[in-house]
């Protein structure tokens, strides 16, 4: 944009609900960083803070820069933690940020068209204390990271064979040291990872392979603990998605959706049994054309809360959808940051007060980093309309 635009609006609720007990936050900002094109995967929340690093362009050199806010969308500090002069930096998918037991972050990136994955370790002041990286000798592009138990982080990522993309896992210690590494897939398609669960000690990584160039399905793989494929499912009957949660005490959910003939597409969330078939699935938002629902997570009252967008008439919103653990809708919230402008929701994360903070991008006239913190029911603002009309 040229300059920034700003937008904060405070809420607070005085919740009945005895599972909260205190009162939630919310607000609504974005960031531009010298009138160029920002943009992040991922908002964490830590302590009484919430963390995001976005991509930024400063002299026509590409950085990674680490922004803290509190609990007002106040910038409190910004640094950068990774920059490149010439080179091009790709940050990975949602989940590419964590926040890691050991009290550091890590952020998951790739620079092009080195044939390594990087991840930058930093601390709560955004000050860098290493950077690990991880050669493979081709061509690849950075995915997920995901801390498994009290010692070990997973990284993800695709690597090129031949002219179609693998799927890499590395397993790591919380200091980023290598133990094992390894390549798998569906052979011969391109396959993309987004997610990484732990079900019953297994490694469940959510992916999404390309049949050709216009289909693409679903597709779980299932490693052991020592990182070698035990089983692999694909879901055809649905042409997207890929992105899991799971809870111990509901089970594990895939997102997907399906390609409609006049286009658009129907999104769908899926409830998989212990052996990864499909217990159910539920389709929504039928008088749509084209939702887009992405990550979500499954809080310890069976609430599915997803991020996602709204495509109409050109312009895109943010979406806030939830359903209950047997898939029926409870409700959704769409989200502007400022009326007409195109903005979309790529991350949703649970926050200690019982709301949640999303990230995304705005766009028009320019991209933006995006950060929106709501209460419970997806509410940024007042007035709030809760639920936006679904039928089921």
């Amino acid at each position: 944009m040229g300059g920034s635009i700003k937008t904060v609006i405070l809420l607070f609720i005085a919740l009945g609900n005895a599972s909260f007990g205190f009162s939630q936050s919310v607000f609504n900002v974005a960031f531009d960083e010298s009138n160029t094109a920002n943009h992040t995967a991922n908002a964490l929340e830590v302590g009484d803070s919430y963390f995001f690093v976005q991509k930024t362009y400063k002299n026509n050199a590409v950085q990674l820069e680490g922004v803290e806010l509190d609990n007002s969308g106040i910038v409190v500090k910004k640094q950068i933690v990774v920059f490149h002069p010439s080179l091009n930096i790709f940050y990975g998918y949602p989940g590419s940020l964590q926040y890691l037991t050991s009290n550091e972050f890590c952020q998951l990136y790739h620079i092009g068209p080195d044939s390594g994955i990087n991840v930058v370790f930093f601390d709560s002041n955004l000050a860098v204390t290493r950077d690990k990286r991880y050669d493979f000798g081709y061509f690849l592009n950075a995915g997920v990271v995901k801390q498994v138990n009290d010692s070990t982080l997973l990284v993800l990522g695709r690597i090129k064979n031949s002219t179609t993309y693998d799927l890499f896992l590395i397993n790591t210690d919380l200091q980023g040291n290598e133990r094992w590494r390894t390549i798998f897939g569906d052979s011969g398609k391109n396959d993309y990872g987004y997610a990484i669960e732990m079900v019953n000690n297994k490694i469940v990584v959510g992916a999404q392979t390309y049949q050709n160039s216009s289909v693409s399905n679903p597709h779980l793989f299932i490693l052991n603990n020592t990182g070698n494929p035990v089983f692999d499912t694909t879901y055809f009957g649905y042409n997207n998605g890929g992105y899991l949660a799971y809870h111990p005490n509901y089970g594990l959910y895939l997102s997907a959706s399906r390609n409609l003939s006049g286009g658009g597409i129907r999104p769908s969330i899926i409830r998989l049994n212990a052996n990864f078939t499909i217990d159910w699935a539920k389709e929504y938002f039928r008088d749509k054309d084209f939702v887009y629902l992405g990550p979500h997570v499954i809080s310890d009252n069976g609430t599915i809360t997803t991020a996602g967008s709204n495509w109409e008439n050109g312009l895109a919103e943010g979406l806030f959808f939830q359903s209950n653990h047997l898939g029926d809708s409870l409700g959704s919230k769409l989200i502007e940051h400022i009326p007409g402008e195109r903005a979309q929701f790529d991350d949703i994360r649970p926050t200690s007060d019982g709301g949640y903070i999303l990230a995304g991008e705005t766009h028009i006239p320019g991209q933006d980093s995006w950060i929106v913190k709501v209460n419970a029911w997806g509410c940024d603002n007042i007035p709030c309309i809760v639920s936006v009309n679904e039928p089921e």
